[in-house]
């Protein structure tokens, strides 16, 4: 496996992975072609993009996608999107791909990573078998508006 920093042609191959890792347990998402691809671009034109593609041969085969922000102690890394092939789940790649992540962010002088993640089993227990912990000082609210409320 290699890891590669992240390239706009790498996008639809993203995407479809994106598909599938996100209609599955435990999201259940909806996601389409069009739409998985739009989000991904959405992050990728983001002003200070910095993603990895993991590849077997010619083969996406996961990928992590962020930026970089000014903080006042230095520039964070907001991790948006990880994902790997659901037929290679629990091979190590996505933990290859925050490893890799982590020692690019850590040459650009970066001081921290943040991220929000569904809660439960699959995805706290990732992020806290690789260093993350939960913020107790911090929480995600949102707010439907518009119509559908």
């Amino acid at each position: 496996m290699k890891i590669e920093k992240m390239k706009e042609l790498h996008l639809k191959a993203c995407s479809l992975i994106y598909i599938d890792t996100f209609n599955a347990e435990p999201w259940n998402d909806r996601w389409d072609s069009e739409s998985s691809y739009k989000r991904l671009k959405d992050i990728y034109e983001t002003p200070n993009f910095y993603g990895l593609v993991a590849a077997e041969g010619d083969e996406i085969i996961g990928a992590v996608f962020g930026n970089l922000e000014q903080w006042y102690e230095g520039n964070m890394y907001n991790l948006k999107e990880i994902f790997v092939k659901q037929e290679i789940k629990q091979r190590g790649t996505g933990g290859k791909l925050m490893e890799a992540l982590e020692q690019s962010l850590v040459k650009m002088d970066v001081k921290s990573i943040s991220l929000f993640t569904m809660r439960g089993e699959l995805t706290e227990k990732f992020y806290e078998k690789n260093g993350f912990s939960i913020e107790a000082d911090m929480i995600m609210m949102c707010k439907a508006i518009g119509e559908d409320k």
